[in-house]
């Protein structure tokens, strides 16, 4: 007796239910297990103590002000170009629910968003696909450490928030095209324009999920003879568009970082929507163009094409200077988010995930069809290379011609589905190769920005999981014949049985392979260490509580950028530059006068232009990051660029001098001979390339001293018994510098006086200078400039707010 229908619909509610509530779970489980190790009140993403501010402010007040004057002294931080909805729903969650802290809100607001987001794709999947395809791409998601890094518990950061969104954004969207026409399709249609309201609200670069769901809107117009919905795409568009125009100034009047949000956001939809009624109305009004839809479709397509082009490179200095993606200056290049990903990096997150999801994708490809010109496979082959192993090809065909293949890989792409779709029938679209265009195009957006900024991998997990399921679901089962025939399976087992049992060897191989191909093993290690608490335990999280317990709310202290919201956050304070990256011409600044400053009056000019009356450094901020800092610093010819050259210990006969060799090559200085003269001096000989040689005698120490030694000078460190343990050679620019000076040199004028550690420690780590200012320091309005080359657009917003 067959089981009756109902019967069958519950249980797959059933199993769906299960399996959802067991992903979701294990999600959720792994991304919290690393929040045992955050020291109270902190977070591991510097950029969460920015969302923490901006969300107690909001929790106090009820809105962000117009200009935050904590931070960027004096002008402050213009926080109408900000997309603030992730702090405003933390702050509001905190209000509708008060017993739960603030902290604790968003410390595991990454885990909950992450976990509702892929539970809202597994039911997408599961109703488009299969449970079981639903279930692989949930569970490969779950535990993939590329996916977990940025959505554990503890990184506060809008990450995981925006991936919830863009997740919905498309899943919305995908879902109201299964719908029959009528009013619940329009009820969908809004919310899923809703969703992207929602999502442009909280991320500048979300136009990227929303040129995701163009792709469908153009290949739908290039494979349709005649317009349709074109009422319901007005209604989408009306839902985002002229809301976000409205309500947010950096939508209609950005500037710096927010400068082309319409062109990415707005500009777009509204460009598709402009070519669907121009076709609408010129199929209506001219009956010569009734039977050349596709053609005509075609047409206006490549002239919206040539229209982004041309913006593109009309604007291409501007797109330089302010866009995220494209800025290229010495700030973004020492951040470390967006260096260049290695090969050795890309399996360290994915495993072998990076290769089947990629082989997936590139088989499943002949589902959209098979043009006669250009293989879709072949780019997206070729785009796998010069992606993922982008640095064993810079090494093989060398950089450029790396890149040049990357960049044909997408044209051949293009082209490619191009030809795809004014080959196709209108018949032959289904929602299977609707969605295996989305992951295609999501693989080829999210795939070239994660090539040149590594933060961004944690948005090519989707449609990498996307084509592990679909080449274990279909690939595999499809070729079990062949297999079969080939007798490496016994012919008399079932298909079904045997696609099984392969499925779920592959996919535990996926998991469980012993090294760094399978990545199971390193899930929890994912969520738990690798991403540290930041400041931690430490010198320099003891120095912001004592800032916070010792200093008055108005001190303004200039410091390392990245420790902008952390001053702000845990100790109080307001601050001169921070990881905001607002005015990153303030950052380069503050390095060359401040840090690099040749003269005390250069950098207390630079200190009074914006109100700081704290100085604070810290001992690796000169012994590891001078080489950055000071690069940051200096202009186009590197004139203060400079680092610590660590010498280390030789092996020397007995009886001979005591010497020291330079670590690294090419440097003035070549090694240091070392004599003790009597028990409480040494005698340094510095040797030099050009083979001149300068003796000169330093009292030993119980902690650290240095030496001038003409060519520069060298940094001695001692232990509590006298004994030498570290030296640095410090060259000309570096030891001249204000930084090197007060903190390792340990001279300056009263202008500087020292604070902090209380009892004058000259070996402590972090070092804070209160400033007194002579009364012939004057500000000067030059340390105010935004560029280098005054850029009139953000000059013009700046300067309103200067008096």
């Amino acid at each position: 007796m067959r089981p009756h229908p109902i019967e069958n619909t519950y249980f797959k509610y059933l199993c769906t239910a299960a399996l959802l509530l067991g992903i979701q779970l294990l999600t959720f489980y792994i991304r919290i297990q690393g929040v045992e190790h955050i020291p109270e009140g902190q977070f591991t993403e510097t950029d969460s103590y920015l969302y923490h501010w901006q969300a107690n402010i909001i929790a106090e007040n009820g809105k962000l002000p117009a200009r935050d004057m904590d931070r960027w002294l004096p002008l402050g931080r213009d926080n109408t170009q900000l997309l603030s909805l992730y702090p405003y729903v933390l702050a509001y969650t905190h209000k509708l629910l008060p017993w739960l802290p603030l902290y604790d809100i968003q410390l595991y607001a990454p885990a909950i968003c992450f976990t509702l987001g892929l539970g809202v794709l597994f039911l997408f999947l599961s109703r488009c696909y299969s449970l079981i395809f639903a279930a692989i791409v949930g569970l490969i998601l779950a535990t993939l450490p590329g996916s977990i890094e940025r959505s554990a518990a503890g990184f506060g950061d809008r990450d995981a928030w925006c991936w919830m969104f863009g997740v919905l954004a498309v899943t919305s969207y995908l879902w109201k095209e299964e719908m029959a026409p009528g009013w619940r399709r329009y009820l969908a249609t809004a919310l899923a324009g809703f969703i992207v309201f929602l999502g442009s609200l909280s991320w500048e670069a979300f136009g990227l999920f929303l040129l995701i769901i163009l792709s469908v809107e153009l290949y739908k117009f290039c494979t349709t003879d005649t317009e349709q919905h074109l009422k319901e795409y007005l209604l989408y568009i009306l839902m985002f568009v002229p809301w976000l125009y409205l309500i947010s100034p950096a939508y209609r009047s950005g500037y710096g970082f927010s400068t082309h949000l319409f062109a990415l956001t707005l500009a777009p939809p509204l460009v598709v929507f402009v070519l669907r009624g121009s076709r609408y109305l010129l199929l209506k009004h001219i009956y010569l163009l009734h039977t050349h839809g596709r053609k005509l479709a075609g047409g206006l397509t490549l002239l919206g094409i040539a229209i982004g082009l041309g913006y593109f490179f009309i604007q291409i200095d501007s797109l330089v200077t302010t866009t995220f993606t494209f800025h290229e200056n010495r700030l973004m290049k020492s951040v470390t988010e967006l260096a260049d990903p290695t090969f050795q990096y890309w399996i360290g997150r994915y495993g072998l995930v990076l290769a089947t999801g990629s082989v997936g994708l590139i088989i499943g490809s002949l589902e959209l069809g098979k043009p006669k010109v250009i293989s879709l496979r072949t780019a997206l082959f070729l785009f796998f290379l010069t992606t993922f192993g982008r640095d064993l090809f810079n090494d093989w065909i060398g950089i450029n011609n790396c890149n040049l293949l990357f960049f044909a890989s997408i044209i051949l792409a293009a082209f490619a589905i191009s030809i795809i779709w004014f080959q196709r029938d209108t018949q032959e679209n289904t929602p299977q190769k609707t969605v295996m265009l989305i992951a295609i195009v999501w693989f080829l957006l999210w795939g070239s920005l994660s090539r040149g900024a590594l933060r961004h991998d944690f948005f090519t997990g989707v449609p990498l999981a996307f084509g592990t399921a679909w080449f274990l679901c279909y690939y595999i089962p499809h070729h079990i014949q062949d297999l079969k025939s080939l007798k490496i399976l016994n012919t008399n087992i079932r298909e079904r049985f045997a696609a099984v049992c392969i499925t779920i060897t592959v996919l535990g191989a996926l998991l469980f392979l012993p090294g760094v191909l399978g990545y199971a093993k390193r899930s929890i290690h994912a969520a738990t260490y690798m991403r540290k608490p930041r400041p931690g335990r430490g010198s320099i999280a003891e120095t912001f509580q004592w800032i916070k317990t010792s200093l008055p709310p108005n001190t303004v202290i200039a410091a390392h950028w990245g420790y902008g919201g952390q001053l702000n956050v845990l100790g109080n304070i307001n601050t001169v530059i921070d990881h905001d990256h607002y005015i990153h011409h303030w950052i380069h600044l503050y390095y060359r006068h401040v840090f690099c400053a040749q003269s005390e009056r250069e950098a207390l000019e630079f200190l009074k232009t914006h109100k700081a009356t704290h100085l604070m450094l810290t001992e690796w901020g000169l012994t590891t990051y001078a080489d950055q800092y000071s690069y940051i610093g200096s202009n186009e010819k590197d004139d203060r660029h400079f680092q610590l050259y660590k010498l280390v210990r030789e092996n020397t006969p007995i009886g001979t001098a005591y010497q020291m060799k330079m670590q690294k090559t090419g440097t003035p200085l070549t090694f240091i001979d070392i004599n003790r003269s009597d028990p409480e001096t040494l005698i340094i000989t510095a040797n030099f390339r050009d083979k001149t040689t300068i003796k000169v005698p330093v009292n030993i120490s119980t902690t650290q001293t240095s030496a001038d030694i003409g060519n520069g000078g060298l940094i001695l460190f001692f232990d509590p018994e006298k004994r030498l343990n570290n030296a640095y050679y410090v060259p000309p620019i570096g030891w001249d510098s204000l930084a090197v000076k007060i903190f390792l040199r340990r001279e300056h004028s009263t202008a500087f006086v020292p604070i902090y550690p209380i009892n004058g420690e000259a070996t402590a780590k972090v070092k804070i200078w209160e400033i007194h200012y002579p009364s012939n320091i004057n500000t000067n309005d030059k340390y105010l400039a935004t560029e280098p080359e005054q850029h009139a657009t953000e000059n013009e917003h700046l300067n309103d707010h200067k008096h």
